[in-house]
């Protein structure tokens, strides 16, 4: 038997409307901040902002932090997270996004093609954690 669970109450609600001219676009959000993307400039862009790529890892960073954040502090005893240190690094062939004619599908994926890195997770004051703490964050 399904469960019908009512998480309405805990919805959180995102927006962002964007205005585009040549290859740079400007969002704002419903929480009233601005991002910008650009592309390099060979690829056609004006290399005046990150690219959309950088900002998708930018979120990955940052919904990494701010989650082991809130679950340091949520667990007993406390964990206290006094900085994270992240080296993440992506790949993807350009030769999938560049592909001509576009009219065809790419022999190579017009995607990322790996993600990875190493993550650094410092407590306040050198606290010691366990193995079983760190995987629950």
């Amino acid at each position: 038997k399904e469960i019908e669970v009512d998480n309405e109450m805990h919805r959180k609600h995102y927006a962002i409307t964007g205005v585009g001219q040549r290859s740079k676009v400007t969002c704002n959000t419903n929480t009233n901040h601005t991002l910008e993307a650009d592309v390099p400039k060979k690829m056609g862009g004006g290399d005046e902002a990150p690219q959309p790529v950088e900002h998708l890892l930018a979120a990955l960073v940052g919904c990494t932090q701010a989650t082991a954040v809130y679950v340091g502090r949520m667990m007993k005893p406390r964990l206290i997270i006094e900085k994270i240190d992240f080296n993440i690094e992506a790949y993807r062939d350009e030769g999938g996004a560049l592909s001509l004619p576009i009219t065809e599908l790419p022999t190579i994926p017009a995607r990322l093609q790996s993600v990875s890195g190493s993550v650094a997770v410092h407590f306040k004051n050198g606290v010691e954690v366990s193995e079983e703490q760190l995987r629950i964050l």
